[in-house]
Order: C-alpha cells, then sequence, then structure tokens
C-alpha cells in the first residue's frame, strides 16, 4: 500500500505569473508570505498569494495550495507520486513545487472539492477544518 500523509490546505488564492527571463525580481518577494520562484532559461516564474501578484504579466489566478505537512528526507521515494497519481486518476491538473522541506500541490480552486475526495480516498488525511464541503 502507498505511503498516506498529512495535508494542509493553505488559505490564501495563489497567481502564477511568467515574467520575462532577466526580469528583477520584485522587492515585494523578497519577504513575501507563501512565494515560489523559479527562473529557467526562457522565464522567470513566480507562485504567489493573489494579492502579491505582480501587474501587467502573463498570469493564472484562482490556485489553490495543498502542502505535504511535516518534513520528509529528500531521499524519500515516492513522496509526490503518492499525492499525484490519485489526483491524475481523478482527472486533475495539477502544478507540484517542492521546497528543501516539503511539497506544495497547486489544484485549481474549482477542483478542489474533487481533489480533497480523491486524496482522503487514497488514504490521506487534511490537518485544518478549511478543507472545502462537498
Amino acid at each position: 500500500m502507498p505511503t498516506s500523509y498529512k495535508l494542509r490546505l493553505l488559505p490564501e488564492k495563489f497567481s502564477i505569473n511568467k515574467l520575462p527571463q532577466f526580469e528583477e525580481l520584485p522587492h515585494i518577494f523578497a519577504k513575501g508570505d507563501n512565494c515560489f520562484i523559479v527562473r529557467t532559461d526562457k522565464e522567470l516564474s513566480i507562485i504567489c498569494p493573489e494579492y502579491m501578484a505582480p501587474n501587467s504579466v502573463q498570469q493564472v489566478g484562482g490556485w489553490r495550495c495543498i502542502r505535504i505537512s511535516g518534513d520528509h528526507d529528500l531521499s524519500e521515494v515516492g513522496v509526490l507520486a503518492s499525492i499525484l497519481n490519485p489526483l491524475a486518476e481523478a482527472g486533475i491538473s495539477i502544478l507540484a513545487f517542492s521546497s528543501f522541506e516539503t511539497d506544495h500541490i497547486f489544484i485549481m480552486e474549482e477542483n478542489l472539492v474533487e481533489a480533497v475526495q480523491a486524496l482522503q480516498k487514497a488514504g490521506h488525511q487534511f490537518l485544518h477544518s478549511e478543507i472545502p464541503a462537498s
């Protein structure tokens, strides 16, 4: 049986933002809440709470974040698969971001109830009462 995890739904809505590759990082992100930043050879992507989203950039709002609660070792195998497989089976697209300590899974808000149900059916537990009703 796959490993089950304790999950936490973060309360805020997130925006995924695409900026030019060599754009200077806006100052708000130096001390912001739950910001996820990656620069590739093609773009600068920032995932942040909607209230922090930069203006005049390509962006998609309305994302919610499910965080795997607690730290897990970087060498642990199958962590994301245990979360992503039930979501894929339910036909829910995601965007995942891994940090040093844990993983974050972003889901469009309109898919949140179905995602929570799929994850609970797979044996995962949500820690907080912020879980949407079905």
